[in-house]
């Protein structure tokens, strides 16, 4: 591929460079001629063969190409030339005796741009010229500007994948580090609008937070943010569930336009691990599994926690008292939860991945998250996401919470 701006020959000649082609020297040196009185200098080539290399040695701006000819054709030939200029506009106009409707067909199907009939006369050619010129000129206008968008496309994702690093260190970096705590989030783009915040209360319980923003990307994500700071805030301070909820409903009802809202599902676990208290505000179902009586038996599903709640920052008060689903749990239950991107995953035939297969999933495998990836990326193929894929599996097992915070 020939990377030379259009416009480097028409520097040294008013017109610029052009390549005749054609096996019968009479036909270039008349077209030379008239080419001449239109102010471009003139090379000249016997078949396609030679025009293939005069036009990779010198880069003419324009291209005067014969259909028939010993050697290589000139069909041939403009393939092989469009190849080498690539993205650089570089008319190629056909010499042809034929017929307008065939010579047209036949131009169009090599890669020329028009066409010129025999006899040559000078009118026709002055004005196919300025045609192929105005062209070639607003080509180069959308070649520089494409140049500037690519640049300013680069740009934008190197500061995004910044503000990705910030994001994610200022969101997930204060989370829990627990060998209990299996989870795993994977966005559509660069930014997630899923979110996934762990802390530990003063008094020992562990507080989990998994929220599912309208959309996805960037826009997603502007909540993500206060979101983070009010939950961690409060968590800190030992406020109650329902209190952190109704203080992020209210934060992200102020700040996000119409339309824009959360769904979530808030986890608290006792410190005693004897009960788990759920708030399932439009997400899909959690699910508590017990852990399976015998090795390589499949885990029984003993509760199910469907949400009772609006997304939050919808309204600009939540419109009941928060109670939430209080269960009991023993050491070794597991606690499963997902956004609507894992059982809402499209395959190539259109059908949605759905909660049966989930179920099967997370019921058969002690460690489930990795399963249910390997089970969508088979039940997708090469298809691609449409939506931020995020899961959470706490393990209720000795360590999981902590004793009440000095």
């Amino acid at each position: 591929m020939i990377s030379i701006p259009a416009s480097q020959n028409a520097t040294a000649h008013p017109a610029g460079l052009a390549l005749v082609v054609d096996d019968v020297e009479a036909n270039r040196k008349i077209l030379e001629a008239l080419l001449k009185i239109e102010g471009y200098q003139t090379i000249s080539a016997e078949n396609g063969a030679e025009a293939v290399q005069k036009f990779t040695d010198q880069h003419p701006d324009i291209v005067f190409m014969d259909d028939m000819m010993p050697v290589m054709n000139g069909y041939e030939a403009t393939t092989r030339i469009k190849a080498l200029a690539g993205t650089n506009f570089v008319p190629v106009i056909f010499l042809t005796a034929l017929s307008e409707s065939e010579a047209l067909v036949a131009c169009i199907e090599a890669g020329g741009d028009e066409f010129l009939s025999k006899p040559f006369k000078q009118e026709i050619l002055k004005a196919k010229v300025k045609a192929m010129q105005r062209i070639r000129d607003l080509s180069s206008t959308v070649a520089i500007q494409h140049i500037k968008i690519e640049k300013q496309h680069d740009l934008m994702l190197k500061e995004q994948v910044i503000a990705e690093q910030i994001y994610n260190c200022v969101v997930t970096g204060d989370n829990i580090t627990s060998e209990h705590i299996d989870s795993f989030l994977r966005a559509v783009s660069i930014f997630s609008g899923d979110l996934l915040l762990t802390a530990y209360s003063p008094d020992g319980k562990l507080n989990l937070l998994l929220g599912d923003f309208t959309g996805h990307g960037l826009t997603a994500a502007v909540g993500v943010l206060p979101a983070a700071e009010v939950f961690r805030a409060m968590t800190a301070k030992g406020f109650e569930a329902p209190d952190i909820l109704a203080s992020i409903n209210a934060k992200l009802n102020r700040l996000l336009p119409t339309g824009m809202f959360m769904t979530a599902c808030f986890v608290v676990i006792e410190t005693d691990m004897k009960s788990v208290h759920i708030w399932n505000a439009g997400m899909p179902e959690v699910i508590i599994l017990s852990a399976p009586a015998a090795q390589g038996l499949s885990s029984v599903v003993k509760h199910r926690v469907v949400s009772a709640y609006l997304p939050l920052g919808i309204l600009p008060e939540l419109d009941k008292e928060l109670t939430p689903e209080s269960l009991a749990i023993v050491a070794g239950d597991r606690i499963l939860l997902c956004s609507d991107g894992v059982t809402e995953v499209i395959n190539a035939d259109g059908e949605a991945f759905g909660n049966d297969r989930y179920e099967r999933v997370v019921t058969a495998n002690v460690r489930s998250v990795k399963a249910i990836m390997s089970a969508l990326e088979a039940f997708c193929g090469a298809q691609e996401f449409n939506d931020d894929i995020s899961i959470v599996e706490v393990h209720c097992l000795p360590g999981l919470t902590k004793h009440a915070l000095q």
